[in-house]
């Protein structure tokens, strides 16, 4: 029986959806298509009806993964404006959840290290990605009286922080001094 173009739709967003959780959760390597389509409940030999390559499924799992960030902050950005909207981001993003796991979290946390090893891969899709967060995170700054000129460096300082804290903590595992890096920045941020 063949499939709709929106049963099809659905299946090639599924797969997406899987992908960017377990690139997040396992990095590159440990998410292989095999491991993907198992997870997304379907076989292994659909998959060519959706990807040309493992490659080509990397790239729109990673445009999913920060697009979920992006949108997660348009939302609060458009109920409780920037200002709160940037508190929000930033206490979500050094949560114990958020630490704890990583297949619904960032993914520069998650896999930055792996997309910085496939430039040609995955380079142009997390650039966009950084970008759309920086601008958020800009947002934010703006509403909390920076100038606009500083505002984007101090949001790409930000958001450094961000994921270096949570990169940091996430390979202490839970310990006295997790606690404290975390802290650390929870302190550093909230004065900014």
């Amino acid at each position: 029986m063949r499939k709709t173009r929106e049963q099809t739709a659905e299946s090639k967003a599924k797969i997406i959806d899987t992908a960017a959780h377990l690139l997040r959760e396992r990095g590159v390597a440990e998410a292989s298509i095999a491991d993907v389509m198992a997870a997304a409940g379907m076989t292994q030999g659909g998959f060519y009806r959706h990807f040309t390559s493992k490659n080509d499924m990397l790239t729109a799992a990673t445009r999913h993964a920060f697009a979920i960030m992006a949108d997660g902050m348009d939302r609060d950005i458009e109920t409780a404006g920037a200002e709160a909207a940037l508190a929000a981001y930033v206490a979500r993003y050094l949560s114990p959840e958020h630490i704890a796991h990583p297949g619904a979290g960032c993914p520069a946390a998650g896999f930055g290290a792996d997309a910085g090893r496939m430039p040609d891969v995955l380079g142009a899709e997390f650039a966009a990605g950084a970008e759309q967060l920086i601008t958020r995170v800009a947002a934010g700054l703006v509403a909390r009286g920076h100038a606009e000129p500083e505002a984007r460096a101090e949001a790409i300082r930000t958001l450094t922080m961000l994921v270096g804290t949570v990169v940091m903590a996430r390979a202490l595992g839970a310990s006295s001094l997790q606690d404290e890096i975390v802290a650390a920045a929870q302190q550093k941020l909230a004065g900014d």
